[in-house]
């Protein structure tokens, strides 16, 4: 079961002072969405972690973040925003929450039934994060996820699951795969609000998404086809592979 944001927040916290930079959708995988709870502390906090681990400017720009995404591979394997998890225990598609930051009036987030999300996966550290050839290298993006509201959604409350059997996977999920001694990767999960007008299409390949560009990305590949599609939030994890000698 997914916990209280705090939860979260607090496993960050710990995580941080010790960590470094250096199959196809099933329907019970989803994205819980929760708009009742204030998130600004954690909020700070979430921008705190993504400048301090290079995702931001590495992977993405600056944003403004909307929310927190709580994401399980198991009860004892969370991301937590920087922890190191065992490659095989992240094999498999996790469970995922987005909790929305309840924003100041005058930074009103406005989310409607007709809405579409995109989640992704990627890798910016492939084959390390010294050496840059195969980064970054796409794991997994599903788009067209929409909320499941109906008459009876509280607005003050609103609880509602985005999911993934309704959606596109224009990129099966794959787990990490790092090799050998190259020391722990980074793999970011990002989840925007996308662009109705636009049309996400899959990248041509998984490494460098396809552009063959050392480096390239989630960000060229949504500045390309996503038109003006939101990023609302991250959440990110280090993994290794065993032989580092």
């Amino acid at each position: 079961m997914l916990k209280n944001p705090s939860f979260y927040l607090n496993s960050f916290k710990s995580y941080s002072r010790q960590a470094s930079r250096p199959q196809f959708l099933k329907p019970s995988h989803f994205i819980n969405f929760h708009s009742k709870m204030n998130l600004m502390t954690i909020s700070q906090s979430l921008d705190e972690a993504y400048t301090k681990h290079g995702i931001v400017p590495e992977v993405v720009d600056p944003f403004k973040t909307q929310g927190l995404l709580t994401i399980e591979y198991s009860d004892k394997n969370k991301v937590t925003l920087g922890n190191t998890l065992k490659v095989d225990s992240t094999q498999h598609v996790p469970t995922i929450q987005f909790t929305v930051n309840s924003p100041a009036p005058e930074e009103e987030f406005e989310v409607s039934a007709n809405d579409k999300f995109a989640l992704v996966l990627t890798d910016p550290d492939a084959p390390s994060y010294s050496d840059k050839k195969w980064s970054e290298y796409c794991h997994w993006i599903v788009t067209d996820l929409a909320l499941n509201i109906n008459k009876d959604t509280d607005a003050e409350s609103l609880s509602t699951m985005l999911d993934f059997s309704k959606g596109n996977a224009l990129v099966p999920y794959v787990g990490p795969g790092p090799p050998e001694k190259t020391k722990k990767h980074r793999y970011v999960f990002l989840l925007y609000k996308q662009d109705p007008s636009a049309k996400l299409t899959a990248p041509a390949d998984r490494p460098n998404w396809g552009t063959n560009v050392p480096g390239s990305g989630v960000r060229d590949w949504i500045k390309k086809h996503g038109g003006s599609a939101q990023l609302l939030a991250v959440n990110f994890f280090y993994a290794q592979n065993e032989v580092q000698e």
